[in-house]
């Protein structure tokens, strides 16, 4: 008997062990599926770019430098793109997560009070529609040539998105649920914590998506600002000295750093947001 149940435990083993072992390869070979389209995208990139310069720009690395010329001023100058780009990272990500924290609690205090919305959503929309090109020089005036300049900065240009996503969202719940919560006599707070956020989610997300690029670019905005404050800095001061010193191949170097970091923080939102939304919302089911 003790035989018999060895050999069917040994049994299930090595059929749990079969099953299993084809999920690595299945993995692999969902993530090349998904990936090739964007690789191929790039390496025709790459190749029409090195075309253009071999053709049109020949000898003219001035204004268009090869991809070779951009690979070695990546290479001469890698220790200041790496403190240069981990820089505007973190005053990006310093700007974002405030902008997070601010613009999720105004919504959530909007979403409560009709009156509350009225008088205070267009001063968001105001602060959306000025040019933050125009306030730079008076936040830099404020507050100096320094990070939180930058910070500040990148707190306003992603601030928005987030507020009226997740405005919209809270505003969209569905009136049956809600009904249904009045019904069982429910708090204002455990509505709003077990109905209103969680069906606002995806709103959410969507707004976070969208402020990840944009806190990167209010970083790169407010570096620009102090880029004659001093030599260092993020990878705004560093284009600017670029430019001066007419460098074209660190330029675009520093051009492709601030793409990649925009496209990193795009990246990650939309990872945890489907990590968030994958097992309830359509627009995450089979990702």
């Amino acid at each position: 008997m003790s035989n018999a149940t060895s050999i069917s435990s040994n049994a299930a083993g090595a059929a749990t062990a079969a099953s299993a072992s084809p999920a690595a390869p299945s993995r692999l070979l969902s993530f090349v599926q998904a990936a090739w389209p964007v690789v191929l995208v790039a390496l025709i990139a790459i190749a029409g770019w090195y075309l253009l310069t071999a053709t049109v720009y020949k000898g003219k690395g001035y204004l268009v430098p090869s991809p070779q010329e951009v690979a070695a001023a990546v290479g001469e100058n890698a220790g200041v793109l790496l403190i240069a780009t981990l820089t505007t990272l973190k005053e990006a990500t310093f700007g974002y997560l405030l902008a997070i924290v601010g613009g999720i609690g105004l919504a959530a205090v909007l979403s409560q009070s009709k009156l509350l919305e009225r008088s205070i959503y267009p001063y968001a929309v105001l602060l959306q529609t000025v040019p933050v090109v125009a306030i730079a020089p008076l936040i830099v005036l404020w507050f100096g040539y320094n990070d939180l300049s930058v910070v500040i900065i990148s707190l306003i240009m992603s601030l928005f998105p987030i507020v009226n996503n997740t405005l919209l969202g809270l505003r969209s719940t569905s009136r049956n649920l809600t009904e249904l919560f009045a019904l069982h006599n429910t708090s204002r707070l455990t509505s709003f914590w077990k109905l209103q956020l969680p069906g606002a989610l995806p709103h959410i997300i969507a707004g976070l998506r969208i402020s990840a690029g944009l806190s990167v670019i209010g970083a790169i905005v407010g570096e620009f600002i102090i880029g004659s404050g001093n030599a260092q800095g993020g990878l705004g001061v560093q284009i600017v000295f670029a430019q001066g010193r007419m460098y074209t191949s660190l330029l675009f170097a520093e051009v492709i750093a601030a793409t990649l970091l925009g496209f990193l923080f795009f990246m990650v939102v939309s990872g945890i947001g489907r990590l968030l939304l994958k097992n309830w919302h359509e627009s995450a089911i089979g990702h």
